[in-house]
């Protein structure tokens, strides 16, 4: 037997260096340890023995049709059958399972019908084997019997040969089949594109509808190696193009392609090195296609390259086999959530919680979050509001093989200026909770299913072309359905014969205590009501009574514990939190430090009640000339005469000079008017310029306080 199989074995390793092909067949049973249960071990062995029987005779009956044929038993059920085609064989690859196997399963059925009472189903799978320069016969032969009985056990691809001539010619003409398109990536800090991510795409494929299923049937053939390292070559190569200032290239890795010896023996790096980058160019963003099983010897490898410059993504984050276990073994440099946790975020309360709890996580460790799959204004706004660093999605721009433009609309909602106001001055927004959305065709049913399903929801907004129509709370809904015919009157109708048609809509713009007073003057009916913010009309989502009233509160206790006692004016906490923020933001801004002349002199000379007195009106003066200016203008107390102002650059001549008269007129009302004049220390902090922190400016602008004090008189001194 062993004489007779190395025999057959050695044929057709002649036959493969002779460039003939050939064609392997895994067979085995469907579900056969369920036809033993059923049926027992005896019957089984009978079956497998009748099945031996049909292969080896069938085989023996059309040799004619092969140059050679033979077959082995691989242990149970398992069987591999051989087939070199020749002249006289009658149909491709692509047809032996219809012409030679479903007619041997039908043959070994009627063979084993006295054994068993239901049709026995054989599952194939089918490879095939060529000369390779460079690679033995025995080495082919294994590794097509390998992809045999890996494509026996996987689902059947009526297309499978289809796609791997496709990717066959992939891999011999990359520029040909293989482009890479590029996504931006924005900040949202700044608005500015921070990096691209390179997508692989191939424009005129007739076989892979989606690039997705691209990657699995090249691991399930054995080519995910060349097709990821082609990928890879393709985008670092057309980079350069899309790429300024700086811009990140984050590139796809599959976790296994990591220890594959091209990528780990440098030629990646030295593909960067001809195309102008550098691995600090560069985040691997490691993909989720395979889970990571030896956590320990995957973090040594990706700490191999973390050394070299390259920065660490953790994609797919909150889908797949991405796991917080990922997050804690590898410390990426970025978690990028994946859409189905974006998508909708700013209606469902759970994807809401979540964001905004892996937001906060990241904080805590030190990486960033970029939200993938931004496809909606309703959904950036809310992305934004959560605190995410990165955004990437369709509304930002879709994937492209040419640097495009931003969607203008991000420009303006990312605008720094713009959100400052957003979020500072109208503080309202970062209350809001996500509002579920129904339209007014919508039945009473479903939104009482709504309601059911999710008991912790008690209000959902009514929209119509897109704008609030209305809302339904949940309370009412019941109360009307709980009455005698409430189910019979209302379940079948539309949802706007119960919804209230004129709730509390407020702009995202309207200040936190106009918010407060508007809510406060409703009807005792609905005092508690939800309160819906809008931006046009169009729900971004509601604020809560309760949660209103606690913000409420903390604010001005935080306003009562940093204001000044004697002006009432933001104290030295606030400033120093003020200062901080303008410095993350990374925006150039002025500063104007505020101090009295010889101020002691003239407290010793006419009393502290009269010293309070020049205070209180220097802080007038500078409160009247911030409201007239022409961008929003912060004024602090520092203690005693010392003041600041905080302004745009283009201000600060403008401010110091209504600043200097109107403090000349107010001065008039003061006894010993001679003895008070104001130094005016102005200073311009561009973020880019060196590394700030509030004390460098505060040690910065008491230089130029001293200097300009030096001059005498009312004087303004701007560095």
């Amino acid at each position: 037997m062993f004489k007779s199989v190395d025999i057959r074995q050695r044929k057709l390793y002649r036959l493969l260096k002779e460039e003939k092909t050939i064609w392997v067949l895994y067979l085995d049973i469907v579900k056969f340890s369920e036809v033993e249960f059923r049926y027992g071990y005896r019957i089984c062995r009978q079956i497998l023995d009748e099945i031996e029987k049909e292969i080896h005779h069938t085989i023996k009956l059309q040799r004619n049709l092969y140059l050679f044929s033979h077959y082995e038993s691989r242990g149970g059920d398992d069987f591999v059958v051989y087939f070199v085609p020749g002249k006289n064989t009658d149909w491709t690859i692509t047809e032996v399972i219809k012409e030679w196997v479903l007619p041997l399963e039908e043959r070994f059925n009627q063979r084993i019908k006295k054994l068993v009472y239901e049709k026995i189903c054989l599952r194939s799978g089918l490879a095939q084997c060529v000369s390779e320069i460079g690679r033995s016969a025995d080495y082919l032969l294994y590794a097509a019997v390998k992809e045999a009985f890996l494509l026996n056990k996987a689902e059947p691809d009526p297309n499978f040969f289809a796609r791997r001539e496709e990717i066959t010619h992939l891999i011999e003409e990359p520029d040909k089949y293989l482009k890479a398109a590029f996504q931006p990536i924005i900040e949202t800090r700044s608005g500015e594109v921070f990096g691209f991510e390179a997508l692989a795409r191939i424009p005129n494929s007739t076989c892979f509808n989606n690039i997705a299923d691209l990657f699995p049937f090249a691991e399930k053939i054995g080519q995910l190696y060349p097709v990821e390292t082609l990928c890879r070559r393709q985008a670092i190569t057309s980079y350069p193009p899309i790429a300024q200032n700086n811009e990140k290239l984050f590139l796809n890795i599959n976790p296994l392609v990591l220890i594959d010896p091209e990528f780990a023996s440098g030629h990646t790096r030295k593909l960067l090195n001809e195309q102008g980058l550098a691995p600090t160019d560069v985040v691997l963003e490691i993909t989720e296609r395979s889970a990571i099983e030896d956590f320990s010897t995957f973090r040594d490898a990706l700490e191999h390259y973390r050394n070299q410059g390259y920065l660490i993504a953790l994609d797919d984050v909150g889908a797949g086999y991405s796991s917080l276990q990922s997050v804690a073994e590898l410390h990426p440099d970025f978690l990028k959530v994946d859409r189905s946790l974006i998508q909708g975020v700013n209606a469902d309360s759970i994807k809401w919680a979540m964001l905004e709890t892996f937001v906060t996580f990241s904080k805590r460790i030190g990486c960033r979050i970029i939200a993938e799959g931004v496809e909606t204004i309703e959904e950036m706004r809310t992305v934004i509001q959560l605190g995410v660093d990165f955004i990437q999605g369709y509304f930002i721009a879709k994937p492209s093989f040419e640097r495009k433009s931003i969607n203008p609309a991000v420009k303006e909602i990312l605008d720094p200026k713009r959100r400052l106001k957003s979020i500072e001055k109208h503080p309202i927004l970062s209350m809001v909770e996500p509002l579920p959305l129904f339209n007014t065709h919508t039945l009473v049913n479903a939104v009482e299913t709504y309601f059911r399903e999710h008991p912790h929801q008690w209000l959902v907004g009514i929209t119509e072309d897109s704008r609030l129509a209305g809302v339904m709370q949940r309370d009412r809904l019941f109360a009307a359905l709980g009455t005698r015919y409430g189910n019979s009157l209302y379940l079948e109708r539309t949802i706007p014969i119960l919804m209230d048609k004129n709730p509390l809509i407020v702009e995202d713009t309207t200040p936190i205590e106009v918010v407060s007073s508007l809510a406060m003057q409703r009807t005792d009916a609905q005092l508690y009501d939800g309160i819906i913010v809008a931006n046009q009309r169009k729900p971004i989502g509601m604020v809560s009574v309760a949660n209103l009233i606690k913000t409420m509160s903390e604010r001005q206790i935080q306003i009562a514990r940093g204001a000044n006692p004697l002006t009432g004016l933001p104290g030295n906490l606030l400033i120093d939190q003020e200062i901080r923020q303008h410095l993350e933001r990374n925006i150039t801004f002025g500063l104007i430090y505020v101090d009295l002349n010889k101020f002691k002199y003239y407290n010793d000379l006419y009393g502290f009640q009269q010293g309070d007195a020049a205070i209180k009106t220097l802080s007038d003066v500078l409160l009247n000339v911030s409201y007239s200016a022409a961008e929003e203008t912060f004024v602090g107390h520092i203690g005693g005469d010392d003041f600041i102002i905080i302004s745009t650059p283009s201000d600060l001549e403008k401010l110091a000079i209504n600043i200097i008269t109107r403090f000349e007129q107010s001065c008039e009302q003061l006894p010993g008017t001679g003895n008070l004049s104001i130094a005016l220390a102005g200073l311009i902090i561009n973020p880019h310029d060196q590394l700030w922190t509030p004390l460098l400016v505060s040690e910065r602008a008491a230089h130029i306080k001293k200097e300009v004090k030096a001059m005498g008189g009312n004087s303004f001194l701007l560095r």
